[in-house]
């Protein structure tokens, strides 16, 4: 592979960016053929499963979220991105970048600390006259006042969630790598959220996301909270609630996270 090869895919410093530069090289511009072609290799069909994957590719392609392992896999293979080795590494790259920067991300406050803006500007007026400081105590206050407005107003637009449920009443969920149960028992075993404090996703989106199990199968849990790294907190989540239906020992890959399920049979 020479440097020239490399160079072309080299400008692209986000995989996001690489990911929508190749759905238009490949004509897929409003996702409507890449979304069918998408559904027709993970094997869903239906309405809901298309809308759903055409709302996915729309995200991963505006980089407001970055696709799990399986997913990524698929579309890898939908963009034969194995055909060029150049192409390849630097997707394979970006990608790990992104995943690992979704993982240690920390939420940035774009507004000033209310004390240092009030005080520079009392130390902006400490050598006026004393109305003038009066005058400066009252724009810091105001200007704290508004900031906290502000803020007030971006937390209600950041968590709608914790004004639309009761926090208490939301069961909390922890993620469950070993699962244990008996034929007929169901369990809630993982959770998917949805932007940080935003409502969770829909069932039909969740299910597009799961695997094929042989041992059990996948029910809608509801709406729960779980504690997530990358919100720093925890975040409503739909629940992934799985039944088992016949004994066996099973490793499945759920919303990106490998879990070793056994199933026994009844007691006798």
């Amino acid at each position: 592979m020479g440097d020239a090869d490399f160079g072309k895919w080299s400008e692209f410093d986000k995989w996001h960016l690489l990911f929508d530069e190749l759905c238009n090289r490949s004509g897929d511009y409003d996702n409507a053929a890449l979304g069918s072609r998408y559904c027709s290799l993970m094997g869903r069909r239906g309405e809901a499963h298309f809308e759903t994957a055409v709302r996915n590719l729309r995200n991963w392609r505006a980089g407001r979220h970055i696709p799990r392992q399986r997913n990524f896999m698929f579309l890898s293979q939908l963009l034969d991105v194995a055909s060029d080795t150049a192409l390849s590494t630097r997707w394979n790259e970006l990608y790990l970048k992104a995943r690992e920067a979704e993982g240690r991300a920390e939420l940035a406050d774009d507004l000033p600390e209310v004390a240092d803006a009030g005080d520079t500007l009392v130390a902006a007026n400490a050598t006026a006259p004393a109305a003038r400081r009066f005058d400066g105590r009252r724009l810091a206050m105001a200007v704290a006042i508004f900031c906290c407005g502000v803020l007030a107003s971006e937390l209600y637009r950041a968590e709608p969630w914790r004004w639309t449920y009761s926090v208490e009443k939301l069961p909390l969920i922890v993620l469950r790598p070993h699962v244990s149960l008996m034929v007929g028992e169901s369990l809630v075993i993982h959770g998917e959220r949805g932007d940080c404090g935003k409502p969770p996703p829909d069932w039909e989106y969740v299910l597009t996301r799961l695997p094929i199990s042989r041992i059990g199968s996948f029910s809608d849990g509801g709406i729960v909270r779980r504690n997530s790294n990358f919100c720093r907190g925890e975040t409503p989540a739909r629940a992934v609630t799985f039944t088992a239906q016949k004994p066996g020992v099973e490793e499945l890959l759920v919303l990106g996270d490998v879990m070793r399920v056994t199933v026994t049979g009844p007691s006798s």
